[in-house]
């Protein structure tokens, strides 16, 4: 190989070298905002089940009547209908 080649060749795998060393930092910053926007999400929810959980305690609510709901209105086929309904019994079954 002439020594022009291989200086092209060496050039080429360092501009990949650093296209990859982009698409890694890009990835973790990406990765960063996911896990950021999950917490958020996860804090919502977590608040408004507190809400929720308060709210059951004097206005009752039926636990058949809520699941039946979920049936009308979730793919029953659909991921996430079982814990729907376990986040349902876990709001509304009596605690000890």
């Amino acid at each position: 190989m002439s020594e022009g080649l291989i200086e092209r060749v060496q050039g080429l795998l360092q501009e990949v070298s650093a296209d990859v060393n982009r698409m890694y930092e890009q990835s973790l910053g990406n990765n960063e905002t996911f896990l950021s926007a999950l917490d958020d999400v996860a804090a919502n929810v977590l608040a408004m089940q507190s809400i929720i959980a308060a709210l059951v305690k004097t206005y009752p609510v039926d636990m058949d009547e809520a699941k039946t709901w979920l049936k009308a209105n979730m793919d029953p086929e659909g991921e996430g209908t079982d814990k729907a309904e376990a986040v349902v019994e876990f709001l509304l079954a009596p605690k000890a």
